[in-house]
């Protein structure tokens, strides 16, 4: 299933080839809104994150966006007062995958709407800690991989040539182990949608 979700790119190759004008390159940097499963695992804390982008303009109002992603999630970090303990988690997503982009007005200016595909990999981790001295170390680490099949769609507005605002629907399901047991020897696997909202201000040159 991970290697169909690179589908999209390899189909958006002969696109590109097509273009009729040479790719802009960008930076967008985000804020991610957690919803469903993922707002659980986070405590509804609000990750963000950076994409590089290489933008084909095909002519028309289209246009194809290979995009490299990079979100973090700062979980949670658990210190008791008067107590040597300390257990941290996180959440972090980093994906690759292509948009494509609809211009209403027949050129990269004002609102388009997006939709793409890829995939990404996540990556939980849960680490407890006890003091010794002025320094904290390790008593218990775990870590989660996941690789799966994302999904987007959302708006945007293209300002001036460099500078736009966009937000998107992500989906881009993982795995994690139950968060209310974490350091169980016999923990299973549990399924997690993956989805946000992510607002997006982008910047190419």
């Amino acid at each position: 299933m991970k290697y169909l979700a690179l589908l999209p790119l390899v189909l958006a190759l002969p696109l590109a080839a097509q273009a009729s004008s040479r790719p802009t390159y960008g930076l967008s940097v985000q804020l991610d809104a957690p919803l469903g499963n993922l707002k659980d695992d986070t405590d509804k804390s609000i990750g963000g994150g950076a994409s590089f982008l290489v933008q084909w303009d095909l002519g028309g109002g289209h246009a194809i966006r290979p995009r490299l992603d990079l979100n973090l999630f700062n979980v949670s970090s658990y210190s008791p007062s008067h107590s040597n303990y300390k257990e941290s988690r996180n959440l972090s997503a980093v994906g690759l995958g292509v948009d494509y982009l609809y211009y209403l007005n027949g050129r990269p200016k004002g609102l388009y709407f997006t939709g793409g595909a890829g995939v990404t990999r996540w990556d939980l981790t849960y680490t407890t800690s006890d003091k010794n001295g002025n320094n904290y170390s390790t008593s218990y680490d775990s870590n989660k991989n996941t690789t799966s099949l994302s999904l987007a769609a959302g708006l945007g507005w293209q300002f001036t040539r460099v500078i736009g605002l966009e937000a998107r629907f992500v989906h881009s399901p993982y795995k994690a182990f139950d968060l209310n047991d974490p350091t169980s020897t016999t923990r299973t696997d549990v399924n997690r949608d993956g989805n946000f909202l992510q607002l997006a201000g982008t910047f190419r040159w």
